[in-house]
């Protein structure tokens, strides 16, 4: 401690730790021709003078200041290093605390002493210095890498931040503590600011740098109310630490009962410590500040027209003072007229900050696009995540025109048109998180595509259908229980509909029976669209029926073959397609034809009705006849159009020749032994595939292509309905195999090469 204590008033410097081997050395002496001295232009010359430093022990408190501020445009030359423009402290001594106190005898941190040593070589340019870096403690180094960056320019970013600091320090305490004139305060706060161009993104020291520049303005208007009131916050620029003349301008306002406008109310806010406003992340008050300040603006303006009023607290009190980025420079400035002004940072905020935390919350996924390149802000991803408040930019009008003029009511799109448009070029879009993306973006100009995994669907293929869901709804528009089971009866019937052209009743019959919204409706229209041909393999139904409650199945099962008897068609396509639901659900197909036949049953009861033979009109006598049921609305609100009941008779009578060998079938199912099963399956040649369809299989291998004909002749001679004999074997292939066996078409093609892996195939 006696080493430090003779330190700090001896003045005695400290040995260099990076480099040792200076210490050792005598000074560099430089020897400088002197130039003529002009007003504006003087040159100061400080040599490397080892006798003027105070002896070991000898209190600074006897000696007074000495050291010289070097204007702006003066040259002054230090241990060789010229410095062009000056506005630095330089000499023997230069007290920290102007004021006097307990650090009067402490040198200022940025007086440059000419009698410490500094290092010999090239400067090292990766010395960092301490938080608060003082030139008197610098190591021999680090004074030789400051005089370097102060001759060369005052400009290098490269150097660490510390350099910058120290000079800064000067300027600060010049425009602080010392009264220079007009003149020559413009040209420091010129200085300052073009420091802020270079160093700006160090948020410490814009925060400091701007604290100085509102601490002059504040001394200027101190003794003048009116040009505090007159004052307006650039909330562009402000920072996170309230400055003295907001505090002055918030508390008059206060103290006054004057409810605050949208600029001060903002600016308060934003200058509020965080710990005061709660959860403020700094993604958004600084990626998207002009958004945040625009939307704020928008909604206080709605909340609060008559401006927003903070109540005063007797026990508040505002004491204006500077925060310095220096030690020992703290000041304060008194105010004539007023006994105490509020301390806004005391007052109660509470509506005002909910207002705001609003506003951030709309704007995260915003900030989440624009990222730390403000570039993007103008992109088409960020410009449609933007609150509706806040208007359309010319970008979303364009991706709203090309909307408006694609085909409608639905839209066929491929996938890498509209990710363009989404995203701009250089980006995919064949993920989930872009599909999530890209749905949210349509919502917003009021739209919505299929498949969309927000809403339950795949991930998007190759192309997507686009539909209108309204006017711009702003976010994505839910979807109830409701429609997911009509998806769910779309995914397991919607491809044998498709087929037969009923698809639009299907879709009709859903919609009426589970009473869809039309954004419901024009969702399973397009989703409709996207089916493929084929059905979907029982494995898969199993997957997709998981979600489904057990005591759920039976009524959604009951359902499905209810609709497919309403839309008037239950051929074998429809057949399969139901009792595939019928199995994934673990159902029997008693069940399923229960209901198929109650279906037919409640569609020809109206056929009972009487018949017109004489109106009420040409009655004369006898008996009346009952007016003619030409559509009879039934107890489940099915209306019934009695003209087509000939067609429907005929229709039934088809159902029960299709239904009538499964019957049969069923009737003739006899138990039998294990011993006998195992049996059967050992004489076919594919494991796990049915006798029946494995003597199918067996008989095609003759060749490798079959005409569509040519199948259907092989499957009704062993009493097999075609398409469903076809899509067993290709089931059993996906699951043998992974891979479908019998390509359907025609001709139909035999893969045969994967035969050759069927089990039991070799036997």
């Amino acid at each position: 401690m006696f080493f430090w204590l003779k330190r700090i008033f001896s003045g005695s410097e400290i040995s260099d730790t990076t480099n040792p081997d200076t210490t050792n050395k005598a000074a560099r002496k430089e020897t400088v021709p002197s130039l003529p001295v002009h007003p504006s232009h003087a040159q100061l010359v400080f040599p490397n003078d080892e006798t003027k430093s105070v002896p070991d022990g000898q209190s600074r408190s006897h000696k007074k200041d000495d050291a010289r501020w070097v204007l702006p445009g003066e040259k002054v030359t230090i241990h060789g290093f010229e410095i062009a423009d000056g506005m630095v402290y330089v000499g023997s001594f230069l007290t920290a605390a102007p004021d006097g106190g307990w650090n009067a005898d402490t040198p200022a941190p940025c007086l440059i002493r000419p009698s410490l040593k500094i290092a010999s070589g090239a400067p090292q340019t990766n010395l960092d210095l301490s938080y608060w870096p003082s030139y008197t403690d610098l190591t021999l180094n680090q004074r030789l890498t400051y005089l370097h960056w102060l001759a060369s320019g005052k400009s290098d970013t490269s150097y660490p931040m510390g350099y910058p600091f120290l000079y800064f320090y000067g300027l600060e305490r010049r425009l602080i503590a010392d009264s220079p004139s007009i003149d020559e305060e413009m040209l420091l706060i010129a200085e300052v600011e073009r420091l802020r161009s270079l160093f700006g993104n160090n948020s410490s020291f814009a925060n400091y740098s701007t604290e100085l520049l509102n601490f002059v303005e504040m001394k200027h208007i101190a003794t003048d109310i009116s040009r505090v009131e007159a004052w307006k916050p650039d909330l562009a620029t402000l920072g996170d630490h309230m400055s003295p003349l907001l505090q002055v301008k918030l508390g008059l306002h206060v103290l006054r009962d004057t409810p605050l406008d949208v600029d001060l109310a903002i600016a308060g806010i934003l200058s509020l410590p965080y710990r005061l406003t709660g959860l403020w992340p700094r993604i958004t008050t600084t990626r998207t500040r002009p958004e945040f300040i625009e939307l704020t603006r928008h909604r206080f303006n709605q909340k609060f027209p008559h401006g927003f009023r903070l109540k005063d607290k007797k026990e508040s009190r505002l004491e204006p003072s500077y925060r310095p980025a220096s030690q020992y420079l703290y000041t304060s400035i008194k105010f004539d007229g007023f006994d105490r002004l509020p301390d806004p940072a005391q007052l109660t905020w509470t509506k005002m900050i909910k207002l705001c935390e609003g506003a951030r919350e709309d704007l995260s996924a915003f900030a989440k696009v624009v990222g730390k390149e403000r570039e993007r802000a103008n992109s088409m991803a960020a410009a449609l995540m933007l609150p509706v408040e806040l208007g359309e930019s010319e970008t979303v009008r364009s991706f709203r025109d090309w909307l408006d003029n694609l085909p409608q009511p639905l839209a066929n799109v491929p996938l890498e048109e509209l990710a363009l448009r989404c995203f701009g070029s250089g980006k995919a879009a064949s993920g989930l998180r872009q599909a999530h993306d890209m749905s949210a973006m349509l919502a917003r100009v009021g739209y919505g595509m299929e498949p969309d995994p927000t809403y339950g669907g795949t991930k998007p293929g190759e192309n997507i259908i686009l539909f209108r869901i309204g006017d711009a709804q702003g976010q994505l528009t839910p979807v109830g229980a409701d429609f997911r089971t009509a998806a769910l009866i779309m995914t397991a019937i919607g491809s044998a509909a498709k087929t037969l052209t009923l698809g639009s009743k299907l879709v009709d019959a859903l919609t009426t029976r589970l009473r869809l919204t039309p954004h419901e409706t024009k969702r399973l229209t397009a989703r409709l669209q996207l089916l493929p041909e084929r059905l979907p393999t029982l494995s898969r139904l199993k997957t997709i029926v998981e979600s489904v409650e057990p005591e759920q199945r039976t009524t959604i099962a009951s359902l499905t073959a209810s609709v497919a008897v309403t839309i008037g068609e239950t051929d074998q396509g429809m057949m399969v397609a139901l009792e595939r639901l019928y199995e994934a659900f673990g159902l029997g197909r008693r069940e399923l034809y229960t209901v198929l036949h109650q279906g037919a049953a409640a569609t020809t009861s109206c056929a009972s009705e009487p018949i017109v033979v004489e109106d009420d009109k040409s009655r004369r006598g006898g008996h009346r006849i009952p007016a003619p049921p030409s559509k009879v609305k039934s107890q489940d609100g099915i209306v019934i159009d009695m003209g087509k009941v000939g067609v429907i008779l005929r229709e039934t009578k088809k159902v029960d020749a299709i239904l009538a060998p499964i019957y049969e079938d069923e009737a003739s199912e006899i138990p039998i032994s294990v011993a006998v099963a195992s049996t059967l399956e050992q004489k076919t040649k594919f494991v796990g595939l049915g006798p029946e369809q494995a003597r199918l299989l067996e008989g095609l291998l003759n060749q490798p292509e079959w005409t569509h004909s040519g199948f259907e002749a092989k499957a009704r001679e062993l009493g097999l309905m075609p398409d469903g004999a076809l899509e067993a074997i290709n089931e059993w292939a996906y699951d043998t195999f992974d891979e479908e066996l019998i390509e359907d078409g025609d001709p139909l093609i035999i893969n045969m090469a994967l035969l050759a892996d069927a089990p039991g195939a070799s036997s």
